[in-house]
């Protein structure tokens, strides 16, 4: 696993107000490997990149490839003092002891000037029989140097990650509202290369997906249309009671062992939200009609994750918030969230009710952005599946502390305050938590 780690950080400056920065060449990019099933974690660490002269800067997405390598896909920021320097870039790391150590690194994104990279991904062709067999492919949302000029490009390495080709465009590139981002690159069992993001079109916000044949190096389907977001909410704008982003406009994607396609992301109507998940069988041109693979009573979705197992279940984690009342203001226990699981065993037509895989809730109050609003848990989940298991991980805040300081700061009824002073030592302290399912 990966996920956006600040435990080497320094504290919080003992000052009013506090400074509580991302230190230039601090990595913020954290893994976590085991290997018995989940239960333990001997492999912890950060991606270090001070060789490029880069600090990792999380955004994480790990795959494997056929023979056991994994990779960690990342952004990177300039390792200079002061500031983040406003170029990042996407390096892939490669470890081949199973993710306990990351013995070399490349940088995916090319020499293209751009202002922002972001939002990445990565996958790793392992299916025994394509003829692109342990290719390595990442997508990611590029911004243009004023930030209207955004798009969706790819990437692709033949050699094990090692080096990497020039970045191609297989999006629009206009501005448009809302933008285009949260790619996810997905390969099928033939060796097939897709890639799956939200954008808007014509001011319709939709999912999107592009398809090579031929491992990466030319999308002929670059604009298929999968589903609308078709939302109240298409663009995560936070929730009553809270003040997050809320993951649901971007898409998770899963390729079946049958080249089955399986798209999820959430839909807000009449102030509630549910999971959705649609197909597709012929190779990603035609989809189906969404259905709702996620509904919570009381509880609206807030981050999703798609996968399927080798015998063709689909499995669908995500999170679910407290619905309160429009206008609500966050704060300490206003609103909580849980981790959820449900499958379809027929395709994605049917879904089982969905079942609490968290043990305990979570107040997303017990941590913020380092400016210290709004309140931050992340922006995404994951979840994978291995025939006999369902493993889902999440940013979980069971072991956090809220701060009336920091409330009253993000509200705009108090000072930004000091926060070693003025809040609990435990307030920002959320962990990475795993669930799994036998199935």
């Amino acid at each position: 696993m990966g996920s956006g780690d600040e435990i080497a950080e320094p504290p919080c400056t003992d000052t009013f107000p506090s400074s509580c920065p991302v230190v230039p060449g601090i990595s913020i990019s954290g893994f976590y490997a085991s290997f018995d099933g989940g239960k333990t974690f001997p492999c912890q660490g950060l991606i270090d990149l001070s060789a490029f002269g880069k600090w990792a800067e999380a955004d994480p997405w790990v795959t494997f490839d056929s023979q056991g390598n994994a990779y960690y896909g990342q952004l990177a920021f300039d390792n200079v003092p002061g500031p983040p320097a406003s170029v990042a870039d996407i390096f892939v790391a490669k470890s081949t002891d199973g993710g306990c150590t990351w013995s070399s690194a490349a940088k995916a994104s090319g020499s293209s000037k751009a202002k922002y990279d972001d939002k990445d991904s990565i996958a790793a062709d392992a299916h025994p029989s394509s003829p692109f067999r342990d290719n390595v492919y990442a997508a990611w949302t590029k911004f243009g140097k004023t930030f209207s000029n955004i798009q969706i490009v790819f990437n692709r390495s033949t050699d094990g990650g090692a080096t990497w080709g020039k970045p191609q465009q297989i999006s629009q590139a206009t501005f448009s509202e809302g933008g285009r981002t949260g790619a996810v690159v997905q390969v099928g069992p033939d060796g097939t290369v897709y890639v799956v993001w939200a954008d808007v079109v014509k001011r319709d916000p939709d999912i999107r997906v592009a398809i090579s044949h031929d491992g990466g190096k030319t999308f002929p389907n670059k604009d298929v249309k999968v589903a609308s977001l078709a939302s109240d909410n298409p663009f995560d704008d936070p929730l009553p009671g809270a003040s997050f982003f809320g993951g649901t406009g971007l898409p998770s994607f899963a390729v079946a062992a049958d080249g089955d396609l399986y798209v999820a992301w959430g839909r807000r109507t009449n102030d509630h939200t549910v999971a959705m998940v649609v197909k597709a069988s012929d190779g990603g041109l035609n989809w189906g009609v969404p259905v709702v693979a996620g509904d919570v009573l009381g509880r609206s979705e807030i981050f999703q994750a798609v996968a399927v197992d080798p015998t063709g279940r689909v499995e669908l984690v995500f999170n679910a918030l407290d619905d309160v009342p429009v206008g609500t203001p966050p704060g300490a226990g206003v609103v909580f969230y849980d981790a959820y699981w449900t499958q379809s065993t027929d395709g994605g037509a049917t879904w089982s009710t969905p079942l609490k895989i968290s043990s305990q809730s979570s107040d997303p109050d017990v941590s913020a952005f380092n400016q210290l609003a709004p309140q931050f848990i992340g922006d995404y989940i994951s979840a994978t599946a291995d025939g006999s298991h369902v493993y889902g991980v999440w940013t979980d805040g069971r072991n956090g502390s809220t701060c009336a300081a920091i409330d009253a700061y993000a509200l705009g009824t108090g000072p930004k305050p000091n926060v070693i002073q003025q809040c609990p030592v435990a307030f920002g302290n959320t962990d990475i938590y795993l669930g799994s399912v036998s199935t």
